[in-house]
């Protein structure tokens, strides 16, 4: 073990830096070319904004991993995020990436309504009429804004 604890402020923000620029290389070359359409030949590519946004969080996390790659007193400040949290931030994240997977299999509504349980569920809502009824309302509301209302079909 070292002389300070692993669990300090620099290693958190290194961390989170090499999981910010890796979430952003995925997007830039993985998602937005495969999800993003190409657009039709003319104007401002459907694909702009999404790349601008993408380019700059990663280059946003790759600043934060060179920022925090050398040993500083930074060392000695105590991780501001508990243990505890973190497992819950990764619990939280895998409900996530399950949604997608199942969007892909059952649709959107379907998927909705079981990440919006699981996540109030989560959150310590243990009443299952709120539950049903924020899950339910909230993925319907969605659905008919984005399909219905502004003509952009989810999965």
């Amino acid at each position: 073990m070292t002389r300070y604890s692993l669990m300090n402020a620099r290693t958190v923000d290194l961390w989170a830096g090499v999981g910010i620029a890796a979430a952003g290389l995925i997007t830039l070359f993985y998602l937005i070319p495969n999800y993003v359409s190409a657009g039709f030949g003319f104007g401002l590519s459907p694909r702009a904004f999404p790349y601008l946004c993408a380019g700059a969080i990663t280059v946003l996390g790759v600043f934060l991993v060179l920022l925090n790659l050398k040993a500083s007193r930074r060392d000695q400040i105590k991780a501001p995020v508990a243990r505890p949290a973190l497992r819950r931030l990764l619990v939280v994240l895998s409900v996530l990436v399950v949604t997608l997977a199942l969007m892909q299999w059952a649709g959107y509504l379907a998927a909705a309504v079981v990440c919006v349980a699981l996540l109030m569920w989560m959150m310590g809502e243990r009443r299952w009429l709120p539950i049903l009824l924020t899950s339910v309302g909230w993925s319907l509301f969605l659905w008919f804004l984005f399909d219905r209302l502004l003509g952009t079909p989810l999965p």
